[in-house]
């Protein structure tokens, strides 16, 4: 099912009766969600939840379990104060909700104001539920894409819808596999709303987000076009194209999982010996990390995210170079079906992981060997 979405044409322009009761079932809602929340209960929250749209119920479920695995604190759900409530020819009603809450270890609490969507089970007089984000506009016109946004970047979510098919055609192409859902692409504002859609814990800045079973999340921004937009999708499209390679890839390591989309990424992007020369720097500097330190996405490797995605992106490449796709896509697919980093590589490469890195070592000090001498 497609995503929800509320279209300006279709809002009523006068008042409709029964604004007054809705506006005391969406409350009651919110009570029962901001309840739900403060015990994370997971079961509880999503029974007041629109699963129709499993791409949505996939994202909230993700979201309602982060909270258990990483607390914030002091989190409520309300409508803001002066909002109207707009009823669609559907039913539906949208009006503008504010969540708030505390990150630990944050001096100041976070906000998350935007127009959500509720949806009546049944009767408008009986139970509601939550649809999430009220998305202003959608494109559906090209066939398997799905464009989710508020128009407010000019041209955006056409340039999306347009480049999409053949972004995502090169990946399947590069990894040897066919998605068989749809491409649904959701256009955030601004950071900080990108940022709550995935989790009330997550503060890291980014720019792109995709899970299993998720929509792409992108960062809008005027201008965003070309290679910056392209490059921006295919990283996406790498990471869902990447997940059909088998349910258990996203227990990979954060590296591999980052650098196949990276090496993704690659196919639309003009330069790529400046990433050769970041890595083969550091390499120089005797800055490298250890494949332990980047494997863990909630773990220590979020103290080396710049080195996940360059020294991963550097490995999926070498292996890419020295073995050729088909074995890199062997070695994902083992990975896929839960098999361990070095078991996957002894399957897919004959090798150890082991001798795999000190293979691109040697590869890396070989680079460097090359570099002019600075003391000349």
């Amino acid at each position: 099912m497609l995503p929800i979405v509320i279209s300006s044409v279709l809002v009523a322009s006068a008042p409709v009766p029964g604004v007054s009761a809705v506006g005391e079932r969406i409350d009651s809602l919110l009570v029962e969600m901001e309840d739900a929340i403060a015990r994370k209960d997971a079961g509880a929250y999503m029974a007041l939840v629109d699963t129709t749209d499993s791409v949505w119920a996939t994202e909230q479920r993700a979201w309602v379990s982060d909270l258990s695995v990483n607390p914030v604190e002091d989190v409520t759900v309300s409508r803001v104060w002066d909002s109207t409530i707009e009823l669609t020819e559907s039913g539906d009603a949208v009006t503008t909700i504010d969540i708030v809450w505390y990150v630990p270890g944050e001096e100041l609490d976070r906000s998350f104001t935007f127009d959500a969507v509720f949806r009546p089970v049944g009767l408008a007089d009986g139970r509601w539920v939550y649809g999430g984000r009220a998305w202003r506009e959608t494109h559906d016109e090209v066939d398997g894409v799905v464009v989710c946004g508020d128009g407010q970047f000019d041209g955006l979510d056409d340039r999306i819808a347009g480049r999409v098919p053949a972004l995502k055609a090169g990946v399947e192409a590069l990894m040897g596999v066919t998605l068989d859902a749809d491409i649904v692409v959701k256009v955030y504002p601004d950071v900080s709303s990108l940022q709550a859609s995935i989790a009330l814990s997550y503060t890291d800045p980014l720019s792109g987000w995709n899970e299993p079973g998720e929509s792409i999340k992108i960062l809008g921004r005027d201008g965003l076009d070309g290679e910056g937009l392209d490059t921006l999708l295919a990283h996406e499209i790498g990471h869902a194209v990447s997940f059909a390679m088998g349910e258990q890839i996203i227990n990979a390591p954060w590296w591999v999982l980052e650098g196949i989309a990276e090496v993704s990424a690659d196919l639309y992007r003009e330069d790529t010996d400046g990433r050769m020369n970041r890595i083969v720097k550091l390499a120089s500097e005797d800055d490298l990390r250890d494949w332990s330190q980047l494997a863990d996405f909630r773990g220590e490797a979020n103290n080396h995210a710049m080195h996940v995605y360059l020294q991963g992106w550097s490995m999926v490449h070498h292996v890419s170079a020295f073995y050729g796709e088909e074995k890199r896509n062997a070695w994902l697919a083992a990975m896929g079906q839960g098999k361990t980093l070095d078991e996957a590589t002894r399957d897919a490469m004959g090798i150890s992981f082991a001798s795999l890195d000190r293979q691109w070592r040697a590869m890396l000090d070989a680079r460097v060997a090359q570099l002019p001498d600075e003391s000349e």
